[in-house]
Parts: structure tokens; sequence; C-alpha cells
């Protein structure tokens, strides 16, 4: 059975019930699926979680399309810090990575969609940067097409302001089902050179935006 999608007022309240039940809580976080910087209800939500717990701190993941735009009001939510997946700031590399993207609520493809893309991308991170939020970059390893370019693109990601880059093995589905996983031995080497320009962070298991808990600790909602 497909799981039902929750309303603005439904998730709030979700939020608010493990709040309460879970004092250890520090942290709401929203990612995906979907975009969440282009859907409404995500500042609807965390408007609402502010208002009831001023203290509480939040998280967003983003693919950075839209976040130069919305990054004042991000401010104003008290939002401390983001994940932008970005998986190479080279155009010509993020042509292959990336089918389509809607900018400027248009749908776009090919190299023109990657010129905006990065560019998008870089610039959202900046203001992010420059308005105070730490950013962590999210980056897949997809052996055969970025793989040969995550030192330049953990150097690229130094220069905007980012703080940490966490380097995640491509998982084979839709465009890339055929691909191959990094090996650890690839995963590793690719950390190891990317630290060279930036903090990694390498604790990561794949993450997940319906659990709630402590790491390690979690259970899915």
């Amino acid at each position: 059975m497909a799981s039902r999608i929750m309303s603005v007022q439904e998730a709030l309240e979700r939020a608010l019930n493990e709040l309460e039940r879970r004092p250890r809580l520090g942290i709401v976080a929203v990612s995906g699926p979907g975009e969440p910087l282009a859907n409404p209800e995500t500042f609807s939500l965390l408007d609402g979680i502010r208002r009831e717990c001023p203290k509480i701190e939040f998280c967003l993941s983003t693919n950075g399309v839209l976040l130069g735009e919305e990054t004042e009001r991000l401010v104003s939510l008290g939002m401390k810090a983001i994940s932008v997946t970005v998986n190479t700031l080279n155009p010509a590399v993020a042509a292959q990575v990336y089918e389509w993207a809607i900018v400027d609520d248009n749908v776009v493809s090919g190299i023109s969609m990657a010129h905006k893309l990065t560019a998008r991308q870089s610039f959202g991170i900046s203001s992010a940067v420059d308005a105070g939020i730490a950013v962590k970059a999210n980056t897949i390893l997809i052996p055969g097409v970025n793989d040969h370019e995550i030192l330049n693109t953990a150097e690229s990601l130094a220069d905007l302001g980012v703080s940490l880059q966490n380097i995640v093995p491509l998982i084979p589905c839709a465009r890339f089902e055929n691909s191959k996983s990094p090996s650890a031995k690839q995963l590793r080497n690719a950390r190891l050179a990317a630290s060279a320009h930036i903090r990694q962070f390498v604790h990561c298991r794949q993450c997940r935006s319906d659990v709630v808990g402590i790491p390690g600790n979690d259970v899915i909602l």
C-alpha cells in the first residue's frame, strides 16, 4: 500500500508530538521526495514548528536551485544549517548526471540546463553562506561520470564556503540503474582526495527523511 502524504497540520502535530515524547530531540529536518524549497508547505510547516518550539534547530536538504531566492526566508525562520546535493559544478558533467531540471518555471535539459543548474547552485550556496547558514554538500559518487573530478568539485565547494562534504555511493536506479556502485576503495580514495580541500563527513549511512530518534537508535515514522 502506498504511503499517504500528510497535510501540513498533520505533519505539524506529528512533529510536536515527537518532540514532546522525546526530549532529547534537538533538530527537525525536512528533505525529499521532491524539492522542499519548491513547496509552500515546507515553509508553513517550519513556521508552525518555530512558533511552538522557539529553540528547536532546523535542517533542510535541497538541490540548491531555489536557495538563493529563499535564503532570506530561511534566515527569518532561524535556519542555521542546510544540506545541498551537489554532484558536480562542471556543466559538461552535470549534463550527464541530470536529465532535466525546472528553472524559472521552465523545464530545461541538455548543456543549457547544466549551465543554469550549476550557476543557480553556486549562487544559492554563496547566498546561504553569506547569510551565516552552515552548508554541507552531499555528493553522489558515480563511477565513470563524476569520479574523475571529485577533487575539482571539492575545491569549488570550499571556494564557495561549504564547510563539510558528504560523499556517498551511487545506488543504481533510474537512468543509472545499469551502473555499478563505487567500491569501498573507490569511495575511500574519493574522500581522501577531497579532504585536501574540504572536511569530509564519513559516518553516513544512506539517510532517510521518515525517521525519528537519535542516530543509531532511530525508528521509522
